[in-house]
């Protein structure tokens, strides 16, 4: 049966020396070789890397990303050689050996001795190569663990940055998506969060729509609490018109079940009171790109548009291929795109480069603040 190993090349934070392990089995016994492994049978092949170095040394996804260098492929041998780089991000790190000794080599080695290093001759040309590689600085999306997430046909279109890597999924309810994540940095979800009951109450939407001028329709009246919670269709219509004054729209009517949903859970989990929080992707893809996006979301050159400005801030391979990815979630695409935006607000939310509206926010009844955190604005 065809096999897949993985080498991985690590670098220190100065990069001027590699980690490598010592064999004490064959092939390759006594001599120095990358650390890696097997990679399973169905697993993908960026987090098999990560898994075996974790299980050799120590070094998790949060001290160190990983890039694709080469793969080589052994036909006689019948295998596949994938090969990984990465520079640490800080300048101690404690290693913890599996089986194999762990050592570091200052790059000055001669790594053609065959005396010395495994591979015959190989890892003299996977260290040319490596060195090479432009491995960029961590950036503020490598750091955390930050969350964006819009609401969705099939529940809660999320993205998560997780030091770095990008995950999207499609979560049934909240309460799914927390008992996975239940700690986070920065948590941003597009869906109301604070509640009126009487029009001298003041919610953000109206400053946000000033701001989205030519996209005003797509930040939506948000019913009031007694209508969220209204059984029927027309008791919803009843309350709102009683309690702010105003009928429903149909776009209000199709989120109230998720306003809810939401509303429910933060007031029957206080922890998560303030940590999660309401944004909007149309005002904060506004934000990021200097200038309100007035493309359609849903059709192109919407998609492709949001997709290059947040491509300043990800790797353009984590934002390809989003329409096969959300066939593939049941989602829209423009579910995944809002939620990655909302995941890189989460970064800069994190990293005090974001700001609310309004600026003083006021609570509902329930103690919810009736705010949006956007990215600040560019100038």
């Amino acid at each position: 049966m065809h096999k897949t190993y993985n080498c991985i090349v690590v670098f220190n934070r100065e990069k001027n020396a590699a980690l490598f392990c010592k064999r004490r089995n064959d092939p390759y016994k006594g001599l120095y070789n990358f650390v890696g492994g097997k990679v399973e049978l169905g697993e993908d092949s960026n987090k098999a890397a990560y898994r075996e170095l974790q299980e050799e040394t120590g070094i998790t996804r949060k001290q160190i990303r990983l890039y694709r260098l080469m793969d080589i492929r052994y036909y006689y041998q019948d295998f596949d050689l994938e090969l990984y780089v990465g520079k640490l991000d800080d300048e101690e790190v404690l290693l913890r050996e599996e089986k194999n000794p762990l050592l570091w080599l200052p790059l000055t080695e001669d790594f053609t001795d065959k005396g010395r290093f495994a591979g015959e001759q190989n890892i003299a040309h996977i260290m040319n190569v490596a060195k090479m590689y432009p491995i960029p600085e961590k950036n503020i999306m490598q750091d955390g663990l930050y969350i964006g997430v819009d609401g969705c046909k099939g529940g809660w279109a999320t993205a998560v940055l997780d030091h770095g890597e990008l995950r999207l999924k499609v979560y049934k309810s909240i309460a799914d998506l927390v008992t996975e994540y239940p700690s986070f940095d920065a948590f941003l979800v597009d869906m109301a969060i604070g509640l009126r009951n009487r029009p001298d109450q003041k919610r953000p939407d109206g400053a946000a729509r000033d701001e989205l001028r030519g996209k005003a329709p797509s930040v939506f009246p948000i019913p009031s609490r007694a209508a969220v919670y209204a059984k029927t269709e027309e008791e919803q219509k009843e309350a709102n018109l009683r309690t702010l004054g105003k009928s429903l729209s149909k776009q209000s009517r199709a989120i109230i079940s998720k306003i809810r949903e939401l509303d429910e859970f933060l007031n029957g989990h206080p922890e998560y009171k303030g940590k999660i929080l309401e944004s909007h992707p149309e005002l904060a893809f506004a934000r990021l790109n200097g200038s309100v996006v007035l493309s359609k979301k849903k059709e192109e050159p919407g998609p492709s548009e949001r997709i290059h400005i947040l491509s300043e801030y990800l790797d353009k391979r984590d934002l390809s291929d989003m329409y096969d990815k959300a066939k593939e979630l049941g989602c829209g695409q423009d579910d995944l795109i809002d939620a990655i935006c909302l995941a890189v607000t989460s970064a800069l939310h994190a990293h005090s480069q974001s700001e609310t509206l309004p600026e003083q926010p006021e609570p509902d009844e329930k103690g919810l603040l009736m705010q949006l955190t956007v990215p600040i604005k560019r100038i």
